[in-house]
């Protein structure tokens, strides 16, 4: 296992804009995959900003969530004294639904709500792990979020960090040498 800690400093000199909300920013894409729970996730939002439209809600949720913990079981997110949470069967059964045909098992809700994140932290996550960890992974988007969605296993957030969690024994071996990473000798 290897934890990754990115610190609000971290974004902060990628993008050289102000100071972020950390928790704020696994929600910094429009992605589809978390868009069935909107209306729940709605009830994180001040009381004289619910039940708006879901784009207002998609939108709006990362200036308000607090802090973020998620495993392979189930997402909670905090904003306030208010909490809501996702469980991977509820996700499993959004998704049955739609992809009837595809299996489901190997889903990995932190994976998955990593991947919702924006490009930034994506970015300063990448790096982390080859500063702090000698992991080198290949360029290339398809090869990034395959990584994403396989290693990551936890996340922690508040509004000045996030610790991700990644397993890299959960990567293939690729037979005749290399595998997808490469790692110093410590990892």
């Amino acid at each position: 296992m290897v934890l990754v800690e990115v610190k609000s400093q971290d974004v902060k000199d990628a993008t050289s804009q102000g100071r972020r909300n950390m928790a704020g920013t696994l929600f910094g894409s429009s992605g589809p995959l978390f868009r069935p729970f909107l209306n729940k996730l709605d009830e994180l939002l001040p009381p004289d900003k619910r039940g708006r439209s879901i784009n207002y809600t998609s939108s709006t949720l990362k200036a308000h969530v607090d802090a973020i913990k998620v495993d392979e079981e189930k997402l909670c997110v905090k904003s306030e004294n208010r909490a809501v949470e996702i469980t991977k069967n509820e996700l499993e059964d959004v998704l049955s639904e739609k992809y009837p045909t595809l299996d489901h098992k190997s889903l990995s809700l932190p994976g998955l709500l990593f991947l919702q994140s924006g490009p930034v932290l994506q970015l300063c996550t990448l790096n982390r792990l080859r500063s702090d960890h000698g992991v080198q992974i290949p360029g290339g988007n398809r090869t990034h979020r395959y990584f994403f969605h396989t290693t990551v296993v936890s996340i922690q957030a508040n509004e000045d960090l996030i610790e991700i969690e990644f397993d890299l024994d959960r990567l293939p071996n690729l037979s005749g040498g290399s595998t997808s990473t490469e790692t110093s000798d410590s990892v």
